[in-house]
């Protein structure tokens, strides 16, 4: 290496670069760097000629180098480190963007390069540099970077100082952007985060803010800026960013966290407190967290520093209304002289204000509670709590209470702070006027109360205090005296515990030791103020009332109780308990009621909560008959807020007062919530309760009603009315019985009690229908007697009543709808009853129509039927005079007497039309009477019917206009449609009546006869089988209908009906004859469900019902129809007799059915089953020959019909002889030949086959009753014979495959029991088979009762044995499955 090459080289690249040759400088730079690749001035001038040429970044690479290369090199020789590298990187970074970071860090170097130079001048000029050109280039973070080198922590902060901004400048611009960052942060992540599933914002802001919070500087930042700041206003400004930053980090860091960062806050807010600068929230932190039990431990020139900084805020409006109050615990403000003045006086009193009065100020502090939603000052709702407990508005005391130890809650959740002293004041300021408020509602809560607070603080006066006042409220005197002398023991200067404890004395009886307290309490009262003339008064009262109830002979001396009431007027004229007291006085000593009144009235607009006032003046004003006064009293007194009454003395009558009224006035929605408010203060209010139970009824509610009379019932058993609603309220829920047992209780104490013996009359009556409606006649029949027991009693009181008359028609009605009970009528009874206190030419009204009047009572000749409808008449016609005077009970009398008119013309035997006429005069005199009523008009529509079709219409078509939504009308007029065969007019009336009431039964039926007339007969069944469901036992068409329609589908089935699907017909059948007595039809018609379910007995006593009527009514009229009717009858006898195995009396009457059935076209099935009937009778009698001749007339009468061949083989073959037998073996095969599919002829072929041992038959009917086995449509019945057969055929020929035949038909039919049965008896009892037998009949859709039964026998458990027994006990198997386990146990 040459140094002479070298020099020649650099020196040749500063005289290019002086001349601005940049790439010769570079070339020279770079012949210089290869002569000494370590060369710094090389690399240098290098960097500089390529920053020159703008390549920045082999300009950065080439001064980095060099760099490099003197660091080297400086610690080799310990030289002064060079700036030129360092100033080309600065100026190069200055160019070239994206370098803000490098540029910092080569402007600090070249600036601490420059203060080693000593070089002030450079080194400020660097520095200046740095802030604007980052702040111009860079981002927030680097903005920041640049302004710390200017603070005291900068490497040239101590060089320059004086020459740069102060500290307090640049920290000022720091915090700023800090500041800024943060809050842009906040805002940005809460918006990211509060999109995310199930994100909370409340939640994600704490979130947010804590991690912000937790990373921030700001809180060094603003104590930096304290530090260096000379500005007393910047310093402040900073003292309160400060505490606001260290709050925000107090309501958002963990509870761990919290107490230093109290501690922190509170000696920041009070040292700005005691700066007396006016940041609020340092205030608002000083006053609120100052634990005290009471407001007066707040330093008051605190609390006015405080009103003077802040005046518009609601806390300092409060505190000032409150400090210029009469219950403020701090001296008046006193105005000094001179500077004094100005130290202490800091309101402005140039011009003083007159002190507000207490609405005003209590206005003020509601206004700003309300102005502020979302006030954070608990101050300010106990300084409220505590006004408005001194005006006793406990309500509003309650609400703001409330409202304050809500916001502690609050404020601890924030702050991490217990402030348990002021909770306990707030709970016990809650407590004291829960105490009054609602009283005694809210007592267990108050008591709650002033024990949490006492837990805190045995010694909690108030608290002592406060349950004290609870037990007096509750009577509790003697325990309420312990508390309160225990809060006196800790207070004892307070005259206010010593009264109330004295107060309780008195109480409870203890006169003297009461009177001495109270009257030392009274020396010690010496202040003229509003208050103390208040207590005053209140204790003179309670003196008073203590001599009043001490000594009765003092009351009359004016000289003491007296004078202690006027004393206490006098000491305070607005003191209503004095007032009510004299009037006690002046009612009860003096007797002036006038005086009295006028006392009681003061009292009471005074206090509307002292209740002996209020019941006593609305006692005189209900003497006066002054209801609407007595209403006004009573709600008043109801609604006052805190209540007195005499010791020992309910205080519900206010709102008992309230529900009577309402009671009476038919407001029964507001007499529920009045009496059950007088129930809650006196829970054993008998007449409370009762009015409870009346309003409870007259609503509707009836189980809450029966609920409420009960309880009054055991309250006061005596009581007969309560008695009587109870029972009332039994009838309204159809528990008549109950109900008849509550009448005939209260009449044993109210023998001729007129009320109780017309409810007792009613209920029997509405017993009887609800009888009639479930299917119990006997029972209605009886009750209908005992009704009319009831009313002759009745009647010898008033004979002029009109429900007494209606009673006794509806009763005589009852026997009509159950007319195999009509004799039962007491005649004689209903005569009587008719008969008393009535001028008998009453009852020919309408006579010259309907043929009734006062001869039908000794009518003699009337049968029973006739006899119930001409008494029910007769009771109708006598209630039109008992309701001449009443136009609407008058037009029911004809409604009613229309309606028993129409009743005798339908079910009169003869269907008389007089009846009818006189029914529609009836109905044309009610509609004049009540032309609005409905019902009236459809009866009408209902009785000219077939007479006037458009009278009828009209009729009906109005009173749908009346009432658009009875079902009864619209079918009415559905019917009156069918019967002139408009068929799409009576279906759309029929839907619109199952519209308007779906369980109306008689629109079903409607549509179900339009289905039969369209022949639609399946539709029809289920119609009529619906109808059947949802209709009482009232209904005879009804039953009628679903009876006939049920057989008609029966006879029609190819298979026979199980027992359970006929279960229904029987029973309506049943029921149909106990309504409409013995009518052939429904005997024919029970006698043939009865022969269906093999009750043969039943059936024919009922055929030989039928065919004596039906006899009789030929030989009266001899019409083929009757004739037709009684050789079916016959016919009918003949089977049941057979089905009972009297042969004789079958043959017999199938002879006779056959005799005078003749050639009348219409019997031919009829003689068919005389014929077989006559030809089985033969057969088990004996007489084959007799038995043949009948199966051959039969088979000729049914054109050799299969089942008759196959009754007809049977018989020869029983017969015996070889001839026969192949007569019978011809006939089967000719038969099974001409009628290939049927199964019973194949069946009886393989029997005969099996007897003759005849293995090409056997081979031949297996293969036919195999193929059957796999045939759709077979019955259950039928599978199982077929079953049956194939398994004997099997065994009878030895063969292997009868396990194999029974397995078969479980995979053809596994749903069939009696297949898994064949399995298990012939594999000798599986257990698998038996339980898949059991389970399979368990699960059948169709439930066969003996087929389960059978089932449950197989299973060898004894409790199985038992279930078949109770399912079918008539079932062998069951019985003798259980003797074999009974056996096998023992």
């Amino acid at each position: 290496m040459s140094a002479k090459t070298l020099r020649a080289a650099l020196k040749a690249a500063k005289s290019h670069l002086d001349a601005l040759e940049w790439i010769k400088a570079e070339a020279e730079s770079r012949r210089a760097l290869e002569e000494d690749p370590k060369s710094y001035i090389g690399k240098v001038m290098l960097g500089i000629s390529l920053f020159r040429q703008q390549r920045y970044q082999e300009s950065e690479t080439a001064y980095l180098e060099a760099i490099a290369t003197e660091e080297v090199e400086r610690r080799k020789t310990g030289n002064q480190e060079n700036f030129h590298a360092w100033k080309g990187l600065v100026d190069l970074y200055e160019k070239f963007d994206g370098k803000v970071d490098s540029y910092i860090d080569a402007a600090v170097k070249l600036a601490t390069l420059y203060e080693a130079m000593d070089d002030r001048t450079k080194c400020q000029t660097v520095v200046d540099n740095i802030v604007p050109f980052v702040k111009e280039k860079g981002a927030v973070a680097q903005q920041k970077r640049a302004l710390r080198v200017l603070l005291p922590e900068g490497p040239v902060f101590s060089y320059l100082e004086g020459r740069i901004p102060h500290p307090s400048h640049t920290l000022g611009k720091l915090i700023h952007l800090v500041e800024e960052e943060e809050k842009e942060k906040i805002n940005r992540e809460i918006a990211k985060r509060r999109s995310r599933l199930g994100a909370v914002l409340g939640q994600v802001t704490l979130e947010v803010k804590r991690e912000v919070y937790d990373d921030s500087p700001l809180e060094e930042l603003y104590q930096e800026l304290i530090n260096w700041s000379d500005d007393e206003e910047v310093r402040r400004e900073a003292d309160t960013k400060l505490l606001q930053h260290c709050y925000e980090k107090l309501l958002t860091f963990p509870k761990e966290k919290k107490p230093v960062l109290r501690n922190k806050v509170w000696k920041l807010a009070d040292g700005l407190v005691i700066l007396r600068y006016p940041c609020e929230l340092a205030w608002n932190i000083v006053i609120e967290w100052k634990d005290c039990e009471n407001i007066g431990e707040h330093d008051v020139n605190v609390l006015r520093e405080y009103i003077q900084f802040f005046p518009t805020s609601t806390l300092a409006i409060i505190l000032k209304a409150y400090l210029e109050s009469e219950i403020s615990p701090f001296p008046p403000l006193e105005v000094g002289k001179g500077a004094e003045e100005e130290t202490l006086n800091i309101a402005d009193t140039d011009d003083p204000e007159e002190p507000l009065p207490p609405d005003e100020r209590i206005t003020i502090m509601i206004e700003e509670l309300r102005k502020q939603k979302t006030l954070r000052s608990a101050l300010a709702f106990r300084i409220v709590g505590e006004y408005y407990t001194m005006l006793e508005e406990y309500e509003s005391v309650v609400d703001v209470t409330r409202r304050g130890i809500k916001l502690l809650a609050i404020e601890y959740s924030y702050t991490g702070l217990v402030l348990q002293k002021n909770s306990d004041s707030m709970k016990v300021i809650l407590a004291r006027a829960l105490i009054h408020y609602q009283s005694p509602k809210h007592h267990d809560e108050a008591k709650a109360l002033f024990e949490d607070a006492l837990q805190q603080n045995s010694k909690h006066g108030s608290a002592l205090v406060g349950l004290g006042l609870i037990l007096e409220e509750q009577h509790n005197y003697a325990g309420a005296a312990d508390f309160l002398r225990q809060a006196l023991a800790l207070d004892p200067g307070d005259s206010k515990i010593m009264s109330e404890a004295a107060w309780c004395d008195v109480l409870r009886g203890n006169f003297s030791e009461g009177l001495s307290g109270l009257k030392e309490c009274l020396g010690q009262i010496t202040g003229i103020d509003a208050r103390s003339r208040d207590f005053k008064a209140q204790v003179l009262w309670r003196i008073g009332q203590a001599l009043w109830s001490s000594d009765e002979e003092c009351r009359a001396d004016r000289s003491g109780p007296y004078h202690y009431f006027r004393s206490a007027v006098e000491s305070n004229q607005n003191f209503a308990p004095a007032y009510t007291s004299l009037g006690i006085y002046y009612q009860d000593i003096e007797g002036n009621s006038d005086r009295a009144d006028r006392c009681f009235q003061k009292a009471f607009e005074l206090s509307a909560g002292e209740l002996e006032a209020a019941e006593r003046l609305a006692r005189n004003f209900a003497e006066g008959r002054e209801w609407e006064l007595v209403e006004i009293v009573a709600r008043r007194a109801a609604e006052a807020d805190k209540k007195r009454s005499v010791p020992g003395k309910g205080v519900s009558w206010p709102q008992s007062a309230i529900g009577v009224v309402e009671l009476n006035a038919q407001n029964f929605a507001l007499a529920i919530p009045a009496f059950r408010a007088a129930l809650g203060t006196s829970p054993d209010d008998f007449h409370s309760l009762v009015g409870l139970g009346e309003a409870y009824t007259s609503v509707g509610r009836y189980l809450s009603a029966l609920k409420v009379f009960l309880r009054a019932e055991a309250l006061d058993p005596t009581n007969w009315f309560a008695k009587y609603m109870l029972a009332n309220v039994r009838r309204e829920i159809g528990e008549y019985e109950e109900a008849s047992t509550g009448y005939r209780t209260v009449l044993e104490l109210r023998p001729k009690e007129f009320g109780v013996l017309v409810a007792l009359s009613e209920t029997r009556l509405a017993s009887a229908w609800h009888y009639i409606e479930t299917g119990f006649f006997g029972r209605a029949a009886n009750s209908a007697v005992e009704s009319l027991e009831v009313a002759q009693k009745i009647v010898e009181e008033r004979p002029d009543a009109f429900n007494l008359w209606k009673t006794v028609g509806d009763c005589c009605l009852v026997f009509t709808w159950i007319r195999s009970l009509v004799n039962c009528m007491p005649r004689g009874l209903v005569v009587q009853i008719l008969k008393t206190e009535i001028d008998l030419t009453e009852f020919d009204i309408l006579s010259e129509v309907d043929g009734v009047g006062s001869h039908a009572l000794g009518d003699a000749e009337a049968d029973d039927l006739t006899l119930c409808l001409n008494m029910a008449i007769l009771a109708y016609k006598r209630a039109i005079y008992a309701s001449a005077e009443d136009r609407h009970a008058h037009a029911v009398a004809w409604f009613n007497l229309g309606c028993a008119e129409y009743r005798s013309y339908v079910i009169l035997p003869d269907r008389p039309m007089k009846h009818r006429m006189a029914a529609i005069r009836c109905f044309k005199r009610t509609i004049k009477l009540e032309p609005g009523n409905h019902e009236f008009w459809n009866a009408l529509g209902v009785a000219t019917g077939e007479l006037n079709p458009k009278v009828a219409q009209h009729a009906l078509v109005r009173a749908l206009y009346i009432n658009e939504k009875n079902a009864r009308v619209w079918a009415n007029l559905a019917t009156l449609y069918l019967l002139q065969d408009n068929i799409q007019l009576a279906n759309e009336a029929f839907s619109r009546a199952q519209s308007a009431d779906p369980e109306y039964a008689l629109a079903w039926v409607g549509q179900g006869i339009i289905a039969l007339m369209t022949g639609n007969e399946t539709d029809a069944q289920d119609l009529f089988e619906h109808a059947f469901e949802i209709a009482d036992s009232s209904s005879s068409l009804v039953k009628r209908q679903f009876s006939t329609a049920t057989f008609d589908k029966v006879i029609q089935m190819p298979h026979e009906s199980g027992l359970v699907s006929l279960v229904g017909p029987i029973f309506a059948l049943q029921k149909l004859r106990q309504e409409v007595s013995d009518e052939p039809i429904a005997l024919r018609l029970a006698a043939l469900f009865g022969e269906r379910v093999k009750d043969f007995i039943s059936a024919s006593e009922k055929l030989q019902i039928v065919c004596e009527k039906v006899e009789q009514k030929y030989e009266a009229t001899e019409l083929e129809e009757d004739l037709i009717c009684y050789a079916q009858a016959k016919a009918d006898l003949a089977r049941a007799k057979l089905g009972q195995e009297d042969y004789e009396a079958a043959i017999e009457n199938a002879t006779f059915a056959l005799d005078i059935s003749g050639e009348i076209s219409r019997l031919e099935e009829c003689r068919l089953s005389a014929h077989l009937t006559a030809g089985l009778g033969h057969y088990y009698s004996g007489d084959m020959d007799e038995s043949l001749e009948m199966f051959k007339a039969a088979l000729n009468e049914s054109s050799e019909n299969p089942d008759v061949v196959c009754l007809l083989s049977q018989v020869l073959w029983a017969k015996g002889g070889n001839e026969e037998r192949d007569v019978a073996r011809e006939q089967l095969f000719t038969c099974i030949e001409k009628n290939p599919d049927h199964l019973q002829s194949i069946m009886l072929l393989g029997a005969i086959g099996i007897l003759d041992d005849n293995e090409d038959v056997l081979e031949a009917v297996m293969d036919d009753l195999q193929a059957v086995q796999g045939r759709e449509g077979l019955t259950k019945a039928s599978k199982q014979q077929v079953d049956d057969l194939l398994t004997k055929m099997a065994q009878l020929q030895e063969r292997d495959d009868a396990i194999t035949i029974a397995t078969t038909s479980i995979f053809i039919r596994p749903s069939l029991s009696s297949a898994w049965n064949n399995l298990a008896r012939l594999s000798g009892g599986n257990a698998h088979a038996t339980a898949m037998a059991l389970k399979v009949a368990q699960e059948s859709k169709v439930l066969d009762a003996e087929e389960l039964s059978f089932a449950y026998a197989q299973q060898g458990i004894m409790s199985c044995d038992q279930r078949a027994i109770i399912i079918a006990p008539w079932k062998a198997e069951g019985w003798s499955s259980l003797a074999e386990d009974v056996q096998t146990a023992v």
